[in-house]
């Protein structure tokens, strides 16, 4: 939520931008009004689907720390697509690595290079890349020549796209981009996001793989360039048409793999990265419009539509428009809430051919549809309008190119000018299909007349057009920014208002929650003193005689209720005692953790460092070892060439004297010369082979020995990397041995609190139950007196009449009034007892009577009585 300036700035910005750039409603047409409901499916059939698509978007919120994003192996023609939020406080790059996993060179090839402004607008960074796809399409020609081109030796990494390098992506934005590339043979690409200034080939030695999100949005697909063509020509005189692109259907998405997943399954829901070519065929004898039309919530890209006329004066010509939805027309996105949105994308004649290209736009929804509406239907007024050719390079009246056909009104059909202008047709001699021509070479001359005048007209008004457009694009763009910093004021107070409202909706809820509990011990307390009280009223109106008893009874009650109260009490401290105890514990708990966390962390940064520093003292003992064997052999080789040129030089010192000596002999000397010179040939072609060969195993040596040493490197960073996989691994398994083990501790105490509670619950529904027993065996003992022997009025008529008469099996008061046994004075057996009465019933106890006098008992038969004859109870109500 925001304030009500908030959203009066915002609202501003907004109407004064749609005043500046011309903004019209998000719908252009009324669909419900001409049928929408009633279109005609046109379904796409899939032609092609060609080139790997690696796609890097989950995880898409980046954070707490950076690392690999997404990793796949790319052969041949290949795309790298990425769209990732930075969640972290501070700025980071995106990376991409190149690794050459086989034995040999390759030569990758960079076709294209694009990436979208980084900014907290989701739908202003998807729109900023779909729109440069389209300004700065691929070359899918056989001989395109590539941006660069880049050999990465066997087993060697070497980063691409530097210009990200430079490109900070701050927290809350969002970035996204794409890299198209041609291998000679497979490369493994890795997408990553890292903090500025770090060494990105390094880092791709080390960064942790971030696991997926739920939205399962990277891996490595087939199909980054998708064909696809509507089979069935959209026909004008069939009504209005859609095709429905990315609805999983006709359209289905691509699957793929996830190689940082041991190549589990994925599908990209929503064909993000992929490069469509629609094809829509049409005929008829009506001109017809094209509307997009988005379903799946809001839109924003761009969209390229090329014609090709294949009828009338400029059959073959092709014309191209690009059309971009949200942004510059005053909307951020298109169908937000509702199917009914629509953009014109443009007026065509039948017959022409459609071709589509677009590339579903990051921040948007699929699916979406492209509406065919023929003009008859699309225009209320229901005008006649004829296709006029006009010249490519005639603009329209605010200086966009036509597209090489113009729809011009002739006038309304079956109004009271329908035959102004008319040719009369009566009198002549032709057949009506040539007059029909006639009628139409003489309307079209007509109108490319008068379309010729206005064009030269429009041309007069463009430069003050151009002018006017300037100036309206420049306060297009300070509305903009102003909307955009009205913007993130809406959504700073929005995020403040909302912790706000929930820190009050919290309390609200701990009242409520407080309240409610008190509500329900007051109920409860008025419930059980209403009880008690009609406990009372019906005990002093059956037994008046037996008030004594009862004060005694109640005030027993109050004491145990007493009793009771503060044994709840007691409880209840001693609950809030252990959860205490037990939040104390989990603090100290918690605490230890953290600077475990801490320790941990600044104990591998230490390691790091010093492997590092451990492999740098590496690289530079390598490199001068290298160079002194390269100044070993440089000696041997300058000692070998002295050698050979003080051997040469002897042997023509011999020559020469041998050469004196033998001129008194010809024939012997030139034979001399002749064996010397051959012997010096075969010697020289020796030494140069024995040179050659120590060359190559020299060579060699050195290879070898680069080798050996590329893959110690390799070992041993790959043992560092599993070291610390496995460090990694095995906090993570004590971290969560931890947890279950305080999981358990948590389980066993809420156990061991329930079972105490269940216990308190029992001990005191016993109580209870002892409690009304004995109410019972009270009441029943007392009205078992009252029925069967004599009142103490009786006894005393008795006495004065008759005194020296005995009466047996006689009650006295003291028998009537002695104290009860308690429960822990009743000896009688368990199955012998009175039953435990429900603390949630009253019963009352109705004895048997004797239709006959039947004698009363002696004190001796009581008991006796009682267990062959035990008193009825009877729920009341």
């Amino acid at each position: 939520m925001f304030s009500y300036k908030s959203r009066y700035c915002v609202a501003a910005a907004m109407a004064a931008m749609a005043a500046l750039t011309g903004h019209i409603e998000a719908r252009d047409i009324d669909l419900q009004s001409i049928g929408y409901f009633q279109f005609s499916p046109l379904p796409p059939t899939l032609v092609s689907q060609t080139d790997t698509l690696l796609l890097s978007d989950s995880p898409e919120y980046v954070g707490p720390v950076g690392g690999t994003l997404s990793a796949g192996t790319i052969n041949g023609n290949g795309r790298i697509y990425f769209y990732h939020v930075n969640e972290m406080d501070q700025p980071h790059k995106i990376a991409i690595v190149l690794e050459n996993q086989t034995a040999y060179p390759n030569t990758v090839h960079i076709m294209r290079q694009l990436k979208s402004v980084a900014t907290p607008d989701y739908f202003a960074a998807g729109r900023d890349l779909s729109r440069k796809d389209l300004e700065q399409p691929l070359n899918e020609s056989p001989n395109a020549r590539p941006l660069y081109s880049l050999s990465i030796p066997p087993q060697g990494r070497k980063l691409i796209f530097s210009d990200l390098e430079q490109t900070p992506v701050y927290q809350d934005a969002l970035f996204t981009g794409i890299v198209d590339i041609k291998t000679e043979a497979p490369v493994f690409a890795r997408v990553m996001m890292l903090p500025m200034g770090i060494d990105a080939v390094e880092a791709s030695h080390w960064a942790k793989n971030l696991p997926i999100d739920e939205i399962q949005l990277r891996g490595t697909y087939t199909g980054s360039k998708r064909n696809m063509e509507v089979t069935t020509p959209f026909d004008t005189a069939l009504g209005g048409a859609f095709v429905e692109i990315g609805n999983d259907r006709e359209d289905m998405f691509i699957n793929g793999v996830d190689e940082m997943q041991n190549k589990a399954f994925v599908r990209d829901r929503g064909n993000y990265g992929v490069s469509y070519t629609l094809k829509i065929p049409t005929k008829g004898n009506e001109p017809f419009r094209l509307y997009f039309n988005p379903l799946g919530g809001p839109y924003s890209g761009s969209f390229t539509v090329k014609a090709l006329h294949q009828q009338g004066a400029r059959r073959g010509q092709t014309d191209t428009r690009t059309y971009h939805i949200g942004g510059a027309d005053g909307i951020s996105a298109l169908g937000d809430g509702t199917i009914l949105d629509s953009r014109i994308m443009g007026n065509y004649n039948a017959g022409d051919l459609l071709t589509l290209n677009f590339m579903p736009a990051g921040a948007s929804n699929l699916p979406i549809r492209f509406l065919l509406i023929p003009e008859s239907l699309a225009n209320p007024q229901k005008h006649q309008t004829i296709a006029v050719n006009v010249p490519k390079d005639v603009k329209d009246s605010l200086g966009h190119p036509t597209q090489g056909a113009t729809q011009i009104p002739v006038g309304p059909v079956g109004g009271k000018d329908a035959n102004k202008g008319a040719i009369d047709t009566t009198k002549s001699t032709l057949t009506p299909s040539k007059q029909a021509e006639n009628i139409a070479h003489e309307e079209t001359k007509k109108l490319s007349d008068k379309a010729a005048a206005e064009a030269k007209k429009e041309a007069q008004l463009k430069k003050s057009k151009e002018a006017e457009e300037a100036l309206a694009r420049k306060k297009a763009e300070e509305a903009k920014l102003a909307a955009e910093k009205a913007e993130m004021a809406r959504k700073a107070a929005e995020a403040k208002h909302a912790e706000i409202e929930r820190k009050m909706a919290e309390k609200a809820e701990a009242d409520r929650k407080a309240a409610e509990l008190k509500a329900a011990q007051e109920a409860q307390a008025a419930k059980e003193k209403a009880a008690l009280e009609a406990k009372k009223a019906e005990e002093m109106r059956k037994a008046e005689e037996a008030k004594r008893i009862e004060a005694a009874r109640k005030a027993e009650l109050e004491r145990q209720a007493e009793e009771a109260r503060k044994a709840e009490e007691v409880r209840k401290a001693e609950l809030a005692r252990i959860e205490a105890a037990r939040k104390a514990e989990a603090e100290r708990v918690e605490a230890a953790r953290k600077d475990e966390e801490a320790r941990k962390a600044a104990e591998a940064k230490a390691r790091f460092e010093a492997q590092r520093a451990a492999e740098k003292a590496a690289l530079e003992a390598k490199r001068a070892e290298e160079e002194r064997l390269a100044a070993e052999a440089k000696a041997r080789l300058e000692a070998q060439r002295k050698a050979e040129q003080e051997a040469l030089e002897a042997r023509r010192a011999e020559e020469a004297r041998k050469a004196a000596e033998a001129k008194r002999a010809e024939e012997a000397r030139k034979a001399e010369e002749a064996r010397i010179e051959a012997a010096r040939k075969a010697e020289q072609a020796r030494l140069a082979e024995e040179a050659r060969k120590a060359e190559q195993e020299r060579l060699a040596a050195e290879r070898a020995e680069a080798e050996r040493q590329a893959a110690e490197a390799r070992r041993i960073a790959e043992e560092r990397y599993q070291a610390h996989l496995e460090a990694e691994r095995k906090a993570e398994e004590a971290r969560q041995q931890a947890l279950a083990q305080a999981e358990v501790e948590r389980k066993a105490k809420e156990r061991a609190e329930a079972i105490q509670r269940v216990k308190e619950q029992q001990e005191n529904a016993r109580r209870r139950a002892e409690l009304a027993r004995q109410q019972i065996e009270a009441e029943r003992k007392a009205a078992q007196a009252a029925k069967i022997g004599p009142s103490f009025n009786e006894l005393d008529d008795i006495h004065e009449d008759t005194p020296n008469v005995t009466i047996p099996n006689a009650v006295s008061i003291d028998e009537l009034t002695k104290p009860r046994p308690t429960a822990s004075q009743n000896t009688r057996r368990r199955d012998q007892r009175q039953p435990q009465v429900p603390q949630d019933q009253q019963y009352v106890q109705v004895n048997p009577m004797p239709t006959a006098p039947v004698a009363p008992l002696a004190p001796q038969n009581e008991q006796k009585n009682e267990e062959q004859n035990p008193p009825r109870i009877y729920p009341l109500g």
